[in-house]
């Protein structure tokens, strides 16, 4: 069977609904970077279930100001959050209410999605082009309008739903001997700042210089 290799660690969700961007597009699956050089304020919340392990979830968000990233699982409820209009980065510990902030430097400067995100809003992308890699229909998840893929293993089944507008998979779902679900639960474009998705004054945050 061809399975799809994921590193599986999580997000807190914190999304907050607001206008969608118009949804047009056709449905054709996208690329990483083609997905990234449209997205530039956006906030989106992800769950990831296995059989046998219990599920992970994944927040990102990015506008002007900075960036955020959640995990939330067996590894532990943890943030960075990139605020470079102030020159800062915090590490948060999202179970203890604690962190630590220490002045920004270019590595932590925005790079597009988490490679445990992406794992999974890009699941589609090494079969895309392959010849069974088949369309089968439409539907929508969380209300947004999505096309339906299906890929044939050895032995089971990958069934995938692109968004119209952005290529991503919204929602993918293995059966076989190694069940998979993974699924946007939220995804907002437009309006998101920094304010929004972290309320920094709740946490207990020691300066590192």
């Amino acid at each position: 069977m061809k399975r799809i290799k994921l590193l599986f660690v999580t997000v807190t969700l914190v999304v907050h609904v607001g206008a969608q961007t118009p949804q047009q597009g056709d449905g054709k699956p996208k690329t990483k970077k083609e997905v990234e050089s449209e997205l530039v304020n956006y906030g989106i919340s992800l769950v990831f279930d296995a059989q046998g392990q219990n599920p992970y979830y994944f927040y990102q968000a990015r506008c002007k100001q900075g960036w955020v990233f959640r995990m939330e699982g067996d590894w532990g409820n943890q943030s960075i959050v990139v605020d470079e209009s102030a020159g800062k980065v915090y590490k948060l510990n999202d179970t203890k209410k604690t962190g630590e902030v220490r002045p920004f430097d270019a590595k932590f400067a925005y790079q597009g999605f988490d490679r445990m995100l992406a794992a999974h809003l890009f699941m589609h992308a090494s079969m895309m082009d392959e010849s069974g890699f088949k369309k089968t229909g439409n539907e929508k998840i969380i209300g947004r309008d999505a096309t339906v893929y299906t890929y044939v293993y050895g032995d089971g089944l990958g069934t995938f739903w692109i968004d119209n507008r952005y290529g991503f998979t919204l929602k993918y779902i293995q059966t076989g001997p190694n069940p998979i679900r993974t699924e946007v639960t939220e995804f907002k474009t437009g309006g998101v700042t920094l304010s929004d998705v972290v309320k920094l004054d709740e946490y207990r945050i020691t300066e590192i210089k």
